[in-house]
């Protein structure tokens, strides 16, 4: 097995680029290097696309830490491919804006994988620089585009895009016996997925659709949205919120219409179930946001040792409590340890040879099982879902996890 591997890149401009720059990413080029790369000869540099200043920095920074202890973990027991991994930070400052910016930057690095960015409209402003540079990359990304391997045949979704969570929020409606259901998302790549999703999964299993309303995030003020909702008949609602400034607005405004409609949702609605996130006075407890069905729990049905584990150190690298649920949905820690399965099979790690063993990949992954095809970049089905029961941090196993552990609620 050749550690030396080249790296391979697509089109000719950026092969240029590469070779002026004489770096590697997972592969290091026999070339005189002009610009003077933030790592050794001997590592396996991954790019990290993260903000690490403006408004998104002390949220989405976090998201990453999962990936950061996959790459220590493979790191003490010996690397990849005998080498050192190490994560090559950029600030994208969460902006979609600033994509293309930091992803030339790496690719001058001579950099060939790529972790983030965090938001489906970054992620999807980055693919366009990304791909043609053949670029292996996996972002935290909903929307379910960002999955379409013939769209972005370099990136690989290990999170659940939008098609799986709209399987699931249907199933929990279902089980609630709820028929008129009125849609509410946010204004983003991700919230118009899961709007799509959700309707066209609604209307398959003959479901009324009373209403779609759109909000715009950070939004500061969510009544007139909620009371278009409810004035249209909505018995529950199917929502898509990103931020969770954006989710205590949500409840806020609940509470100011005094409507407490059954309420299906994204991950980050967990935020809203930790203690202090949103007045007392706006909990309620028919509220189901989709979730890992290994990070919710029944009385039967309880959580495992190796997800324990993994939660332990999540804890000790520092996530604050708040975002413990929503940096355990993380793609990193999966995308990380597949990195180096696929490598150490292929025995090489450049752009080609990575591509080749993941288009093939089918194996376990954190949360269950993980299979790609060249077409399908979607790794995770709605199989590993579940709708988690928001508020119930008050539980004991809740309470010990610090709520990254939910009541698995109905429909799952």
């Amino acid at each position: 097995m050749a550690n030396n591997s080249s790296l391979t890149t697509g089109g000719t401009m950026n092969r240029r680029r590469i070779l002026r720059t004489g770096a590697a990413g997972f592969g290091i080029l026999a070339a005189p290097a002009i610009l003077r790369p933030a790592f050794a000869a001997s590592d396996l540099p991954i790019g990290w696309v993260l903000p690490l200043t403006g408004s998104l920095a002390s949220t989405y920074s976090h998201l990453y830490r999962p990936g950061e202890i996959a790459i220590n973990e493979i790191n003490a027991s010996g690397g990849v491919l005998g080498r050192k991994l190490v994560a090559v930070k950029v600030d994208d400052e969460g902006s979609p804006a600033k994509q293309p910016v930091v992803i030339r930057e790496l690719i001058d690095k001579g950099i060939n994988v790529v972790v983030g960015p965090t938001g489906s409209s970054q992620a999807m402003s980055a693919l366009e620089v990304t791909t043609p540079a053949s670029i292996i990359q996996c972002c935290y990304a909903s929307a379910d585009e960002v999955g379409d391997g013939k769209r972005y045949p370099y990136h690989y979704q290990i999170n659940f895009g939008a098609v799986p969570q709209a399987v699931r929020h249907v199933d929990t409606l279902q089980a609630l016996g709820k028929k008129n259901i009125g849609v509410l998302v946010d204004d983003t790549a991700a919230g118009d997925s899961t709007r799509q999703a959700v309707v066209a999964e609604l209307k398959k299993r003959g479901f009324n659709i009373v209403s779609e309303q759109v909000f715009p995030t950070k939004t500061t003020d969510m009544t007139p949205f909620l009371r278009k909702l409810r004035a249209d008949g909505a018995e529950a609602i199917d929502n898509h919120i990103s931020t969770n400034g954006d989710a205590t607005q949500f409840f806020v405004g609940l509470s100011r219409i005094g409507w407490k409609p059954p309420t299906v949702g994204h991950t980050g609605l967990l935020y809203a179930g930790l203690p202090g996130a949103v007045p007392e006075e706006s909990r309620y407890e028919e509220v189901y946001a989709a979730t890992y069905k290994a990070l919710t729990y029944t009385d039967k049905d309880m959580i495992s040792d190796k997800v324990k584990k993994f939660a332990k150190a999540l804890s000790d690298a520092g996530t604050p409590d708040a975002l413990l649920p929503v940096a355990a949905t993380s793609p990193f820690y999966d995308f990380v340890y597949l990195l180096k399965a696929v490598a150490e099979k292929v025995g090489a790690a450049d752009s080609k040879s990575l591509k080749a063993g993941l288009d093939s990949f089918s194996g376990e992954g954190f949360f269950g099982r993980i299979s790609f095809t060249p077409e399908r970049h979607q790794g995770y089905g709605a199989d590993v879902l579940a709708m988690a029961v928001v508020n119930s941090t008050n539980e004991p196993i809740s309470k010990e996890s610090k709520g990254l552990y939910r009541r698995r609620g109905p429909g799952a």
